[in-house]
């Protein structure tokens, strides 16, 4: 153990509680859909907040699919139901905040998720009510493009033909999934991923939403929308950014970050931050999880070990199962209290 400790360069982050748009009604942050008081803190609001500010004027071209895969341009007034895809223009620092389940893909650009900066290849993006709303943020370009894969090469040639103006440009695909079929067997979840489109968001709708993906316009009371507090910030750019300490031998020391904190300061949320900056300067990080109670990739009541090599673009339900842990304790409980033992041991080993 002091020979693997000395080769680690540890730093403990202790983030506040997340500022949101929101008021009375949190997400869980749990490996269940299940909605209860939880981080991160809401702040009260009378009225409908603005959370898009992306202009419907921005060229869209919606995009379906035949029966043989072939991709085609659809009419602007198509059904939403037709739609495969569709790819529409941003501006810097426009935002796109969603209810459902989609595949994203930055065919020019940088568009900010949960602090992940996608550009290139097809992201599949979570946005359940029970937790904080998904927001999509256009920035300008900070890094070489990415190679496209086939058929975002296609979608970026059918947008090409008839626009080239936007600093960015986002594809964003229908999915099929599964977890939008959850309220068949569980009715309480039929709203989770669709609900009822506001007055205000019906033309945005309209515009660039595909099935399974709602644009929102405003969020009424009782709904959260995801945002990075400037503290936060300031934190995930210190740890994505400081510099690698060499040992005796002059190799690389692997950086070891430590997330604390009181219960619903937001600590679940900023290390799915902080894991996504990390996968994009290491490739490869891996996540400890001590929490009995909330757990981010295991079972809960387990403790575990997950080497995680993809952005994690959800709350935990949405990904439990897509990684395999490196090392695992089940202990069957929520908390450590009754046998603190047992618990120390397991984190140990």
């Amino acid at each position: 153990m002091d020979a693997l400790a000395s080769r680690r360069s540890t730093r403990v982050f202790t983030p506040k509680a997340l500022r949101t748009v929101s008021s009375s009604q949190t997400g869980s942050q749990t490996g269940s859909p299940t909605p209860r008081t939880q981080s991160p803190q809401p702040r009260s609001m009378q009225e409908p907040m603005l959370v898009t500010t992306w202009d419907t004027t921005m060229p869209v071209v919606a995009i379906g699919q035949s029966q043989t895969g072939e991709l085609h341009v659809l009419d602007a007034q198509a059904p939403i139901s037709q739609r495969h895809a569709v790819v529409f223009g941003m501006q810097a620092n426009d935002t796109l905040v969603f209810q459902g389940i989609c595949d994203i893909c930055v065919l020019k650009g940088t568009v900010r998720v949960y602090e992940h900066e996608s550009s290139g290849q097809w992201d599949r993006v979570y946005s359940p009510v029970s937790h904080p709303l998904v927001s999509l943020r256009a920035q300008t370009q900070t890094k070489d493009e990415a190679e496209r894969d086939a058929e975002a090469q296609h979608m970026y040639e059918l947008w090409a033909t008839s626009h080239n103006e936007c600093e960015v440009v986002v594809a964003v695909r229908a999915v099929d999934c599964g977890l939008e079929h959850l309220g068949r067997v569980a009715p309480a979840y039929a709203s989770l991923f669709t609900g009822s489109v506001a007055a205000d968001s019906e033309q945005l709708v309209q515009a660039i939403g595909v099935p399974g993906m709602t644009p929102m316009r405003t969020v009424n009371a009782g709904v959260q929308v995801l945002q990075t507090p400037e503290d936060w910030a300031q934190a995930l750019d210190q740890a994505s950014t400081m510099p690698q300490r060499l040992d005796d031998e002059f190799e690389p020391i692997a950086p070891v970050y430590a997330v604390a904190g009181a219960q619903g300061q937001g600590k679940s949320t900023f290390s799915r931050m902080l894991v996504n900056r990390l996968v994009a300067r290491f490739g490869r990080v891996f996540y400890m999880e001590t929490d009995l109670g909330q757990s981010e990739f295991a079972a809960p009541g387990a403790l575990s070990l997950t080497l995680v090599s993809a952005p994690v673009l959800g709350p935990p339900f949405t990904h439990t199962g897509r990684t395999e842990a490196y090392h695992a304790a089940y202990m069957g409980v929520v908390t450590p209290k009754n046998d603190p033992d047992r618990y120390a041991a397991c984190v140990l080993r």
